[in-house]
C-alpha cells in the first residue's frame, strides 16, 4: 500500500482537525459571503496545512474575489502537493502581502518537503519572528547548516537578541565588518550597503540592550530597545486586572476621547521637558486628524504651529502626525537632522511602516479618533450601544476643546519618565544613536492577542 500521501498530509476529511473551521468556511462560502468564507479559512490552514479540501475553498473563494493570481497559487499547491515549491511561493506570498500567520503553515509544510531547505527556513523564521516568536526562528536556524550566508546568520543572531540570548552577537558584528567594510568605500557600495545597514541596526539595537538589566517582555522596554524611541500611554495592570497579559502594554483597540488626548498631549510635554527637547515649533502633516491634534499640542505647549512641507529643514521642531502611517510619504525623516522630533498620536502594532516615531502615544490595532465618530456609547434613552457621531466642527474649535479639558496625570508616570531619561543617550536623536529612524516591522518578543 502506497503511504506517501498520508506521510506528506493529504487526508480524508473526517481525519483532520481542521474539519471543524473548513465546513464553517464552507458556510460562509455557499451563503455568499466570501470574505469571512477566507477569514475562516486561516484558521484551517493554521490548524492543518495538509489538508487538501481547504486549498480547493481557497481557489474559489479567490476566484469569486477576483484575486486570480492569488487563487492560481493554491491551484499550483493542489497540482503538486508533495512538492515544497508551491509552498514556499505561497508563503512568499504572503510574507509580501505583510500576513505572516497565513504564510506560516505553508512554509512548514514546505520545510518538511525540501528537506530543511536554507531559503525556505530562512523565510519560515522571518514570519515566526513577525508574528511575536522569535525564539522559534532561533531555534529552527540552529538546526539548519547556514552555511557561510551572511543574511541566514543576522537573521539568527536578530532571533537570538529578541529571545533575550545575545551571546556571539558582538563577535559576529566584528566579523562581518572585517569581512566587508575594511575602508569606507565598501559603505557606498550597492551590493554591501544593505549588509551595513543591517549589521549597524543589530548593533545599535545590541547597545540599548545592554542599558536594560533582564529585560522583561512589555512593550515599553522592547520597544525601546528595537527602535530608541518613547511610548507615552499603556494598557497595562494599572487599567485593569492582568491587562499585560494582552499585548504586553499595548492596546487591541482604543475609542479616543477628547480628554484622553489632551492627556497624551500633557505627557509629551512633560517628557520633552525631562528629556531637554522641547520644540520652538510644532510641523503638522496634511489630513484633518493631524491637524486637529497638532494645533491641540501648539495650544498647550504653547508654541506656534505650521503645516509641515516635504524635505522642509526643520530645525528644533517637532512634526506632528495622528497616525504612524502618515510618515510614510516622507522619507527624508529617516535622517534625524535639526534636533527634531517626531509624534504620532496613534500607532498601529501590526502595520510595518516607514519609521517608528521618537514618541508615540499608544500603540494599537484599531483606534478611533474622537472627532470621527463610530465609537460605541451608552444611550441613556434606551440603555443601548449607539455609536458616536462625527464632531464635523472646524479644527481649530475641536483643538480649544481640547485644551480646555481638564486631566490629571497619573503619578507612575515619573517611573516612565525616569526610565527613558536614564537611556536618553540611546534613544533616538541622543549622543550615542545612529541619527537614523528605523522602518518599524512587526517583529517583536512581546506577544500578544489580536484580530484575525
Amino acid at each position: 500500500m502506497d503511504t506517501s500521501d498520508k506521510v506528506f498530509g493529504k487526508k480524508d476529511k473526517y481525519e483532520s482537525p481542521a474539519i471543524k473551521n473548513y465546513t464553517a468556511a464552507k458556510k460562509a462560502f455557499d451563503e455568499g459571503d466570501y470574505s469571512e468564507s477566507l477569514r475562516l479559512q486561516t484558521f484551517a490552514f493554521c490548524i492543518d496545512p495538509d489538508f487538501t479540501p481547504t486549498y480547493e475553498l481557497a481557489v474559489l473563494t479567490l476566484e469569486k474575489l477576483g484575486a486570480h493570481d492569488e487563487a492560481s497559487l493554491f491551484k499550483n499547491a493542489i497540482t503538486d502537493f508533495n512538492n515544497y515549491k508551491p509552498f514556499y511561493d505561497l508563503g512568499h506570498h504572503f510574507i509580501n502581502a505583510d500576513n505572516y500567520r497565513m504564510a506560516i503553515p505553508f512554509l512548514q509544510r514546505s520545510l518538511i518537503l525540501s528537506r530543511n531547505s536554507l531559503g525556505v527556513a530562512m523565510e519560515l523564521a522571518i514570519a515566526y519572528t513577525a508574528q511575536f516568536q522569535p525564539e522559534k526562528g532561533m531555534e529552527l536556524l540552529k538546526r539548519i547548516d547556514l552555511g557561510d550566508s551572511f543574511w541566514a546568520w543576522c537573521q539568527l543572531y536578530w532571533c537570538s537578541l529578541l529571545s533575550n540570548k545575545p551571546d556571539g552577537i558582538e563577535e559576529f558584528i566584528s566579523r562581518t565588518r572585517m569581512q566587508f567594510f575594511k575602508d569606507n568605500s565598501a559603505i557606498r557600495n550597492k551590493n554591501t550597503a544593505a549588509i551595513y545597514a543591517a549589521i549597524s541596526k543589530l548593533e545599535e539595537c545590541l547597545l540599548r540592550y545592554k542599558t536594560v538589566e533582564n529585560p522583561e517582555y512589555i512593550i515599553r522596554i522592547w520597544h525601546y530597545i528595537q527602535y530608541g524611541t518613547a511610548i507615552l500611554d499603556y494598557f497595562d495592570n494599572s487599567i485593569a486586572e492582568n491587562a499585560l497579559k494582552v499585548a504586553g502594554g499595548r492596546y487591541v483597540a482604543k475609542f479616543g476621547s477628547n480628554s484622553d488626548v489632551k492627556m497624551i498631549i500633557c505627557k509629551l510635554k512633560e517628557y520633552l521637558i525631562k528629556l531637554e527637547r522641547y520644540p520652538e515649533s510644532i510641523y503638522i502633516l496634511p489630513g484633518r486628524n493631524s491637524e486637529i491634534l497638532g494645533k491641540a499640542i501648539s495650544k498647550i505647549f504653547g508654541v506656534d504651529c505650521k503645516q509641515y512641507n516635504r524635505n522642509e529643514s526643520v530645525q528644533n521642531g517637532l512634526i506632528v502626525a495622528g497616525d504612524t502611517s502618515e510618515f510614510n510619504g516622507y522619507p527624508e525623516l529617516v535622517n534625524i537632522t535639526g534636533n527634531t522630533v517626531t509624534f504620532a498620536l496613534n500607532h498601529n502594532w501590526l502595520e510595518n511602516s516607514l519609521i517608528a516615531p521618537d514618541v508615540c502615544g499608544f500603540m494599537t490595532q484599531m483606534y478611533i479618533f474622537p472627532w470621527e465618530g463610530g465609537s460605541p456609547k451608552i444611550n441613556p434613552e434606551t440603555n443601548k450601544i449607539d455609536k458616536s457621531e462625527p464632531d464635523l466642527r472646524p479644527a481649530e474649535e475641536i483643538a480649544e476643546s481640547i485644551a480646555k479639558e481638564e486631566v490629571e496625570i497619573n503619578p507612575d508616570f515619573k517611573d516612565i519618565l525616569e526610565f527613558y531619561y536614564e537611556r536618553k543617550d540611546y534613544l533616538k536623536g541622543g549622543l550615542k544613536d545612529s541619527f537614523k529612524r528605523l522602518h518599524y516591522n512587526t517583529d517583536s518578543p512581546v506577544k500578544g492577542s489580536y484580530f484575525c
